[in-house]
């Protein structure tokens, strides 16, 4: 008889039994008011189920699918609870089990950074065992381990130390999920067919590790998710902008919660990404969710930089501050301008007041390491100003920096000097890959960093000039004029000029000006880019949105062969063609608007060409720069 009870033991323990995965003894479920959920699967269809939970017997009934599920009533944080559940001669027990807050933790590489790996690991890691109440499930299939030094070492930091501050003060147990891979783009942690709404831009395939990590833990009730992923979306922001908030809302929606569910975004840490300052862009629009997107949250790593670690710069090991920064709501900025002109530049003041709220007590200006090799040159434009210099509607917006900068009466007044010529658009602060920052509270949070006026996600219609990332290299043909039917390619200080004119949903056409001929791709797989007459086709609907990198730099899809990308491959030698997104430098394209487009055409009666003072097929880019007065005048 003990040899069968054993027996059957080490086959419920092996099969995963009557509850699904996620669910083991040392758990911790989620306490009142919410009623805490036990689920399982693989069952006779209308097989009888026993709940036995706190000297109590609750029953459930197998689904057709053989699927259950039984809500246990609402229970207080406390514990340790049995819980047993049986279904005809099988039964499995939970023992050991807590109520309290279950916390999703989930995202890419610097959400899978190890408690091992951080400084300090040793201070924490010898103290675990001092907090039983904190359970640990590392992916779903695991088994939940009480927190000690072993079952931390190689779970999440970020995960673990924002627990941890939560418990210090609120002694209530926690239970922390982590479902992480590195070096994963959002898509992949998508629900199927939750992104087709971000203009066509969803990939059934890339659903894996929802279908893997996520799905899993469903129906688990839950009390939060703490969010840290972005670096593999960087050059892609605009479109990251609207996946970000729509898997807040999927993930809300699956598990079973409206918008009462806490999300807590981590905004991305400091590394030398490249250029053109596309961290920035994509911490905007990690911003720009948690302010859209009801009860969302965001804190700041956008001051930790490690460039030393061994793990690489994009993985700092000073995760301790994220784990202290609770997000009370973003320091909103009201901005007052004042200009007093002089002969050959103006003088330009802005002042800019905080909301008054807990954020802004102590609101205070640090004084920066600026022999810090990582911020050195940075720290000469802490702050910045935008201005547009008159009549050069061609040149992206001028930021100058700040010469003067202070807090008074706890507003941040800025100052400096504009040319003369110029006015006002907007501010900015820690705009860089790696940022200094200077702004901080009582409390030690940092203001995030910001931009008063982001650029448009979306291109107006207009007429604009289109280069390669780097300025210099337009569309063309490199061994002679642009003609009908040549596959294009890049050819420096080729810069012909381009009517864009898109339809409601963002989707429109580009029209070479001089030929009147459309830009549209055919070949199989969308393999050749040429100067084709209109057909109205979705071959030469084209799509573009900001890739959160400086001065209007874009990306440019057409959906005809699935969501591609218009690509250069950084080589002239090449021809230009439609690839599948990388979000590589190759892919992304500076557009400079030149004039408004003509009132009285739209995307489907386009007749001709129109005049403009070019001078033949292609401008030059110094043409363009001469020309933006005529060009100004002419379409307005």
């Amino acid at each position: 008889m003990m040899r069968g009870l054993l027996f059957l033991a080490l086959v419920l323990s092996a099969c995963g039994a009557l509850l699904q995965p996620g669910y083991a003894s040392n758990m911790v479920l989620q306490r009142a008011p919410q009623q805490a959920i036990l689920a399982g699967n693989g069952l006779t269809a209308g097989a009888a189920l026993v709940v036995n939970f706190n000297g109590r017997n609750g029953t459930a009934t197998a689904s057709a699918s053989g699927a259950w599920n039984y809500s246990l009533p609402a229970t207080p944080a406390g514990g340790p609870y049995n819980i047993t559940v049986y279904s005809g001669s099988s039964q499995q027990q939970l023992t050991n089990v807590l109520f309290g807050d279950v916390i999703l933790c989930s995202g890419q590489s610097n959400m899978e950074f190890k408690m091992s790996q951080i400084f300090s690991n040793e201070t924490y890691l010898n103290a675990a065992s001092n907090y039983p109440d904190i359970r640990v499930l590392h992916n779903y299939n695991g088994n939940w381990q009480v927190s000690s030094e072993t079952a931390l070492s190689s779970f999440s930091a970020v995960c673990y130390l924002s627990a941890l501050n939560t418990y210090n003060t609120s002694r209530i147990p926690l239970g922390l999920l982590q479902a992480t891979v590195g070096g994963t783009r959002i898509e992949l942690w998508s629900p199927p067919g939750t992104q087709s709404n971000c203009y066509g831009y969803d990939v059934p395939s890339f659903s894996s590790l929802y279908n893997a990590r996520i799905a899993p833990f469903i129906p688990q009730r839950i009390s939060a998710v703490i969010w840290y992923q972005g670096e593999a979306n960087v050059n892609a922001a605009g479109v990251y902008n609207c996946q970000l908030a729509n898997l807040v809302r999927s993930w809300r929606a699956n598990f079973g919660y409206d918008d009462s569910l806490p999300w807590f975004i981590v905004q991305l840490a400091g590394w030398g990404s490249g250029s053109y300052r596309a961290l920035s862009g994509q911490r905007q629009a990690q911003k720009n969710v948690a302010d859209t997107v009801p009860n969302v949250s965001i804190y700041t790593a956008a001051d930790l930089h490690d460039r030393l670690s061994p793990f690489g710069n994009i993985h700092p090991r000073n995760k301790e501050p994220i784990g202290l920064r609770i997000s009370n709501g973003l320091l909103n900025k009201v901005e007052s301008v004042r200009t007093i002109a002089n002969a050959g530049s103006v003088n330009i003041t802005l002042t800019i007041s905080f909301v008054a709220d807990q954020t802004t007590q102590g609101l205070a200006i640090r004084k920066i390491n600026c022999s810090d090799p990582e911020i050195s040159a940075y720290c000469s434009n802490l702050f910045e100003i935008s201005v547009q210099i008159a009549g050069a509607a061609a040149v992206p917006t001028k930021w100058i920096a700040v010469q003067q900068y202070s807090l008074q009466n706890g507003m941040l007044v800025l100052s400096t000097v504009i040319p003369v010529n110029s006015s006002y658009t907007g501010w900015r602060y820690a705009w860089e890959d790696i940022p200094p920052m200077v702004l901080y509270n009582a409390a030690n949070y940092p203001t995030l960093p910001y931009q008063s006026q982001a650029p448009s996600l979306f291109p107006s219609d207009g007429y604009y000039t289109m280069e390669y990332i780097s300025y210099g290299y337009g569309l063309g043909y490199r061994n002679g004029s642009v003609v009908q039917g040549v596959q294009l390619s890049v050819v420096p200080r080729i810069n012909p000029v381009w009517l864009f004119q898109s339809d409601s949903d963002h989707f429109g056409s580009l029209r070479h000006n001089s030929t009147g001929l459309y830009l549209t791709t055919s070949g199989v797989n969308c393999s050749s880019v040429s100067l084709e007459p209109k057909s109205g086709q979705n071959n030469q609907r084209w799509f573009m949105i900001n890739t959160g990198l400086d001065d209007l730099r874009y990306s440019i899809y057409n959906s005809v062969c699935g969501w591609k990308v218009l690509n250069n491959n950084c080589n002239p030698a090449l021809n230009v063609n439609l690839t599948v997104d990388t979000f590589g430098g190759c892919s992304i394209w500076s557009l400079n608007r030149i004039a408004p487009a003509p009132p009285s055409t739209t995307t489907d009666n386009v007749v001709g060409t129109t005049a403009l003072p070019s001078g033949g097929h292609l401008l030059s880019y110094s043409a363009i720069i001469v020309c933006v007065a005529l060009l100004v005048s002419l379409f307005l």
